[in-house]
């Protein structure tokens, strides 16, 4: 029961990221001629650091707190910093999977973005489990998991001024801020 729930997970994963299912099962970036290592001692790639937007925009927080940010205010940031950094942080993974249109408001937003205000965390992403639960312990050596939490959560913390944490501990930006609770 566990393990099928951690496929499922995992696929859910994928898929609210952006992935196409049948990517479930694949690589990611490792190249067909070489084995895939084991997940457990797989590593996510560095973060470029030459690439354009993190480059010239860098992985900062806003001049101003996110909380006091306008809607306006924060539809430009994205628009102009959050989106172009979070393309090359999801590139870093997978450069063909989240390039150009692929990776626009949506696959973290939802269809309904524009509805909702562009809230999150947003329903159309996979539900997280509640940390220290066993599904949480299960999905901890998946890759996908991995690259989340080391290099999307702390990115997209930062990109808001805020602290990247524990999932859980309720005093950094985690999992949460993006994915509803399970």
């Amino acid at each position: 029961m566990v393990r099928g729930s951690v496929w499922i997970l995992g696929l859910g994963f994928l898929v609210g990221c952006g992935a196409k299912a049948t990517t479930a099962a694949s690589t990611e970036t490792t190249p067909a001629s070489e084995p895939a290592p084991a997940a457990s001692t797989w590593e996510p790639p560095p973060l470029p650091t030459e690439t354009p937007a993190i480059k010239n925009l860098g992985i900062t927080g806003p001049d101003k707190p996110w909380a006091s940010m306008s809607y306006d205010d924060k539809e430009w940031y994205m628009v102009g910093k959050v989106h172009p950094v979070m393309r090359e942080v999801f590139q870093s993974l997978d450069h063909e999977k989240y390039a150009g249109e692929k990776f626009e408001c949506a696959p973290c937003h939802g269809d309904n973005a524009a509805e909702r205000k562009y809230k999150m965390p947003s329903d159309h992403l996979s539900p997280v489990p509640a940390a220290g639960s066993e599904d949480w312990k299960a999905m901890q050596n998946a890759r996908i998991v991995k690259f989340m939490v080391q290099r999307v959560t702390p990115s997209m913390a930062a990109l808001i001024g805020e602290k990247s944490g524990e999932p859980g501990s309720g005093e950094a930006f985690s999992c949460w801020g993006c994915h509803p609770k399970q």
